[in-house]
């Protein structure tokens, strides 16, 4: 394959005589057409062009390096502003959570469920003593009365308590797990929401935190969306030179126009499963998890699926959290610079087949022209 950059003037249409009156008309110095890639002419209908040694044309920009440090900025700064938003608005209701929390803790003996329990225990005492005889039935009977008592009494004490603060069906379990948000937290949900990532244990419960959850996902969603388009195009360009220098020129005919080297697909997974390990790691002795629930978290959370079972911060909070929002944040950076890899071959795989099934096509009907003057 010969990669001819110095395109004539004009060129007579694909099909028809070398002498054939009808022309292209020549095309401007600065037209598209005069800076076509070797992979578009007309020896694109050869199996060398998938492994031609450029992807892009000349006139084709590239995000600078400031444009992406600035796109970055500004992810973080509106970030960083979404978490004090939701840390005011959603911190008021944590502080009543946490007094309400404190009232049901079993372990206070002055809590209404703790001075339920030690009621219950003083009439079953009262009831083991007034019996002289102890027969199974009625004591059973009795002490079975008695517990049923205290758990009406317990529900009813738990769903009086819980108005204002949501569900009083769930308040038992909201009470065990009541989140706190903290800074660090704030920025976690903020930038799980942009990601469309959203993790379901986490959630706003006051109407301004619910509104705002709406305006800010409205506006940072997109923000998150120009933020990979930008790295993944930049670190994808790097990648490239990189593995070009440290790999060597491909042993392939050298064309004029720009080069981009072809980064193998299996190379690009070997990226992303080694990132996925690293994750699985930090977390396993961060969180306490077993690599299959650090790997199973990764994943999740790079794939913006998000079930929210698995939730850092168990045991050092604001470690975890600072630490999944950076890996989050640098991961998401990293499947775009993959993705923009891939795409570049795929897009290269569809041409040539594209190509292939048009030249077989041509030769068909060159066929059936010949048969068609020889039949005649």
């Amino acid at each position: 394959m010969i990669c001819d950059t110095n395109s004539p003037t004009s060129e007579t249409y694909p099909g028809l005589p070398t002498h054939s009156p009808y022309h292209h008309r020549g095309s401007p110095p600065s037209s598209p057409s005069s800076r076509k890639c070797c992979c578009d002419h007309n020896d694109s209908y050869t199996q060398e062009t998938f492994f031609c040694c450029c992807y892009s044309c000349p006139g084709t920009r590239s995000t600078s390096v400031v444009a992406t440090i600035g796109v970055c900025c500004l992810v973080l700064c509106y970030t960083i502003l979404g978490a004090f938003t939701f840390m005011k608005l959603e911190g008021r209701l944590d502080h009543d959570t946490s007094l309400a929390a404190s009232k049901h803790d079993p372990k206070n003996e002055k809590s209404t469920a703790g001075a339920l329990r030690a009621q219950t225990v003083d009439k079953l005492w009262s009831i083991t003593e007034n019996l002289n005889i102890l027969y199974r039935e009625n004591w059973t009977r009795l002490a079975a009365e008695e517990v049923l008592e205290f758990q009406e009494a317990l529900i009813r004490a738990i769903k009086d308590s819980s108005n204002g603060l949501g569900n009083p069906s769930s308040s038992m379990l909201y009470y065990q797990h009541p989140h706190k948000w903290s800074f660090s937290s704030s920025f976690l949900y903020s930038l799980t929401l942009i990601t469309t990532i959203g993790f379901g244990s986490i959630s706003p419960k006051t109407f301004w935190g619910k509104l705002v959850t709406i305006i800010y996902a409205m506006i940072g969603i997109p923000l998150m969306l120009l933020y990979l388009s930008t790295t993944g195009d930049l670190l994808s360009r790097n990648f490239r030179n990189l593995y070009g220098r440290l790999c060597g020129p491909p042993k392939q005919p050298q064309c004029s126009c720009s080069k981009s080297i072809r980064v193998p697909i299996t190379l690009c997974l070997f990226i992303i499963l080694a990132y996925i390990g690293v994750g699985a790691f930090i977390f396993h002795r961060l969180e306490d998890w077993s690599i299959l629930e650090g790997s199973y978290f990764c994943f999740t959370s790079l794939g913006t699926i998000g079930f929210g079972d698995l939730m850092p911060g168990q045991h050092f909070e604001d470690i975890s959290l600072y630490a999944s929002s950076a890996y989050i944040l640098v991961g998401m950076a990293l499947v775009a610079m993959c993705f923009s890899l891939v795409q570049d071959q795929v897009i290269i795989l569809f041409r040539l087949i594209g190509a292939t099934c048009a030249k077989n096509e041509a030769a068909k009907v060159r066929e059936e022209v010949q048969m068609a003057v020889v039949g005649s």
